[in-house]
């Protein structure tokens, strides 16, 4: 996924820079290979011998790795670990960072590039227009600032959710590490459910706003060297950060089903995609806007350019806190699995 990550990005780059920019990007990712194959526009077929290319050579490379390492190990030996744990582990808290942080670090990065990609693109997508016709359309309906705030606010969006996903799968980890009973000695000792199951709560809550500033700190970067003006950062960081309640209100849902129906974690998914549902269809087939207001997506300010609202931002951190609340009574109150 890294890996893809990788490529996706070094393309868009390459594929947004101007003349005498960084297009050379796109020759370094296999799906600009395949852009520029250009097909109907050139065929330029001898560019297909740059992925049968890079097939072969890693595919030799990893056979001959396979034969020099161990069946079930790496390449690396593995090291025996300290003898005692360090001060940081002495509390759940510690624990639940240990077995969070290199996930969040690997998110981390993700976002940051991502936002440094729309930011990138954002500054450039009044070039987009060729038409003369369209030009005038967009300058009538508020002119290429208010097609890019459009376009950096849509992008965010799509940050938003995939920070959703994040906090999702750290609550979920109370749920596996129940049931593969790595909760019940940790649960022995003097360690409480509620400061237990909280831990992960706030790796969630955190690491969901993290990700979110860092999109928008890369995109803020990205744009605002583009434009010249440095306000342009605080806006597209303010966009991002408009996003978090929403995210955290997921990571409420699960945390309401782990407690009260703890088989019923999965409703975090179903909640995803309801939701996803719901704000692209929704106007499609013109459902009531009540029925669109169960999105908590709905009630998010379209940051940048839009008219910003503290009240429904109020209303969503109190829903994610409520069913915080409901869900850690209901893990009070239940039963967990033992040996």
């Amino acid at each position: 996924m890294a890996f893809l990550g990788v490529v996706y990005v070094l393309r868009a780059i390459g594929d947004t820079a101007g003349d005498g920019g960084a297009v050379w990007l796109r020759w370094l990712s296999p799906i600009g290979w395949g852009q520029q194959v250009r097909p109907f526009a050139g065929d330029r077929w001898w560019v297909l011998i740059l992925p049968m290319a890079f097939f072969v050579v890693v595919t030799a490379a990893a056979h001959a790795l396979v034969a020099r390492r161990d069946h079930g190990a790496g390449l690396l030996p593995d090291r025996p670990g300290p003898a005692t744990a360090g001060a940081s582990l002495r509390g759940p808290l510690g624990l639940a960072w240990r077995l969070h942080r290199g996930a969040l670090y690997g998110w981390t990065a993700g976002f940051v590039l991502v936002g440094l990609v729309f930011g990138n693109v954002a500054s450039n997508v009044g070039d987009f227009l060729d038409s003369p016709a369209a030009k005038d359309l967009i300058q009538k309906l508020g002119g290429l600032q208010g097609l890019t705030d459009a376009f950096m606010s849509t992008e965010l969006g799509m940050a938003g959710v995939i920070a959703s996903v994040y906090a999702v799968q750290v609550v979920l980890r109370l749920r596996s590490e129940e049931t593969e009973l790595r909760a019940e000695p940790v649960l022995a000792t003097a360690v409480g459910r509620i400061s237990w199951a909280f831990s992960h709560i706030t790796i969630a809550l955190l690491g969901t706003a993290a990700l979110l500033v860092a999109a928008g700190v890369g995109g803020g970067i990205a744009y605002g060297a583009e434009t010249g003006d440095a306000g342009d950062f605080w806006r597209v960081l303010a966009a991002a950060v408009v996003r978090i309640p929403a995210a955290w209100v997921l990571a409420g849902i699960v945390v309401a089903a782990f407690g009260i129906v703890p088989r019923a974690v999965v409703a975090g998914w179903v909640a995803l995609v309801t939701f996803l549902l719901l704000g692209e269809f929704g106007p499609l087939f013109e459902l009531d806007q009540w029925v669109m207001d169960i999105s908590p997506y709905a009630h998010i300010p379209r940051l940048p350019g839009g008219e910003f609202s503290a009240i429904p931002l109020i209303w969503l951190v109190g829903v994610a806190a409520a069913l915080t609340a409901i869900g850690l009574v209901g893990f009070r109150r239940r039963d967990v699995p033992v040996t």
